[in-house]
C-alpha cells in the first residue's frame, strides 16, 4: 500500500500515467485517515 499525492503542477500540465492494469476507481482509498488504519492492520 502506498499513498501518492501529484501537486504543484501548471494549469496547463498533462499527467501521464504508465501501468499494469486497467484504471478502476473501487482498487483506491480517497481519505488519507483510512488508509492509515488500513495499512496499520495489515
Amino acid at each position: 500500500m502506498t499513498w501518492g499525492v501529484q501537486y504543484k503542477y501548471s494549469d496547463n500540465a498533462v499527467l501521464m500515467v504508465f501501468a499494469s492494469h486497467y484504471y478502476d476507481a473501487d482498487d483506491y482509498i480517497r481519505d488519507y485517515s483510512e488508509f492509515t488504519r488500513m495499512s496499520k492492520a495489515k
